[in-house]
């Protein structure tokens, strides 16, 4: 029996084939599979919808709120965007609501799908998203006492509390909602193989993508890059610059003359990167599972991680890279070691090759997904 899914939240730049955040490429590849096999397919976003933009692969992209409106700030969220937010879904009529990530839409969304009779799906997108209601944000003083402690927390008591279910993306996520008593399922990130890209021969020894910030880690990374100064390493590094604070940061990485910064680029030319390099390097400190580390895998290259090892893919047995558990001594001798033994590299490429295609395949991964909320659906 065909469905309706409403997706609430970013996702357009990446149906669009534009640069975007792994939580909205997860969320293009889940709806247009979902699309494919027929199903009615929403996704609700901020702003008025050109009309030769209503749909993309078979996704129907809804306004679900204004970004902005007449109302002060304070009082905008209750007075104007969560109404417009529940009427929406609501015009919708869906059997599924979805949302990924961190949102302060996400307890309207749970109270209208509550309200709807509708089940709720609110699926994690990095680690960050559960370290939450006592702990607050990494991301500075002020933006942790004010943002963090207060709308992160209302998150996790009146979104994910209210949730049907709640989907992980790896192992020790589910762990983490068992224990805080939240009912959760894995569904692991999604795939799509793609064609070979162009490969560069010798250009990059390792390469950082994601955006230059805190929560990716770009100071880690800045901390890696001056250790190995001098080494006559290649590092490519490709994102978008997030504030003034990581501008300044990228300045004087191009100090040490180790870096070669790409800027923010086309996924495919970031693949590109990916398959010109030995390593993937990644220096987050509360990511959970990027999708970077499937498309490595699938190209064949180990990832050499900071703090993420999801399912403990980098440090179980036949691993695929290195994890470093937060050390940056480690982290530095996982750089000498990968790039100093080919052999190791090609072992570690060839598995997590094998993972990616037992694991992570689209359609299987929507197969879990329409099990899980058929499951909690039934509820």
């Amino acid at each position: 029996m065909k469905q309706t899914w409403c997706f609430v939240g970013g996702g357009v730049r990446a149906l669009s084939g534009l640069p975007d955040g792994g939580s909205e490429r997860q969320v293009m590849l889940l709806s247009t599979e979902l699309a494919a096999r027929g199903n009615r397919v929403a996704l609700l976003v901020p702003g008025p919808v050109d009309a030769d933009r209503s749909s993309i692969s078979g996704v129907e992209i809804v306004q679900g709120w204004r970004p902005e409106s007449r109302w002060p700030r304070g009082i905008r969220l209750w007075a104007d965007r969560l109404p417009s937010l529940r009427r929406a879904m609501g015009r919708l009529d869906p059997d599924f609501v979805y949302t990924r990530g961190f949102s302060v839409f996400a307890p309207s969304v749970a109270g209208a799908a509550g309200r709807m009779g509708v089940a709720y799906l609110a699926a994690l997108a990095c680690d960050d998203d559960l370290r939450t209601v006592t702990s607050g944000s990494p991301r500075g003083a002020v933006h942790s006492a004010v943002y963090g402690r207060i709308a992160r927390a209302a998150f996790v008591r009146l979104a994910l509390r209210r949730a049907s279910i709640v989907l992980s993306q790896h192992s020790g996520q589910l762990k983490r909602c068992r224990a805080m008593g939240l009912e959760s399922v894995m569904v692991r990130n999604a795939f799509v193989p793609f064609e070979k890209p162009r490969v560069v021969e010798g250009v990059y020894d390792a390469c950082w993508i994601g955006h230059l910030s805190a929560f990716k880690g770009f100071d880690r990374l800045l901390e890696l890059l001056g250790r190995i100064a001098g080494r006559g390493w290649r590092i490519a590094v490709a994102g978008s610059v997030q504030g003034s604070e990581c501008r300044a940061m990228l300045d004087r990485a191009r100090s040490y003359g180790t870096m070669e910064y790409l800027g923010e680029i086309p996924h495919r030319e970031a693949l590109s990167v990916i398959a010109s390099s030995k390593i993937l390097l990644n220096t987050s400190p509360s990511e959970g599972f990027s999708n970077a580390f499937l498309e490595a895998w699938f190209l064949e290259r180990p990832v050499l991680s900071l703090n993420s090892d999801p399912d403990g893919l980098l440090s179980g047995e036949a691993p695929l890279g290195i994890c470093a558990g937060g050390s940056m001594d480690l982290m530095e001798q996982g750089l000498v070691r990968l790039l100093s033994d080919e052999e190791l590299r090609r072992t570690m490429g060839r598995a997590g090759r094998c993972r990616i295609e037992t694991h992570h395949i689209a359609g299987a991964v929507v197969d879990s997904l329409e099990r899980a909320a058929a499951a909690a659906a039934g509820r």
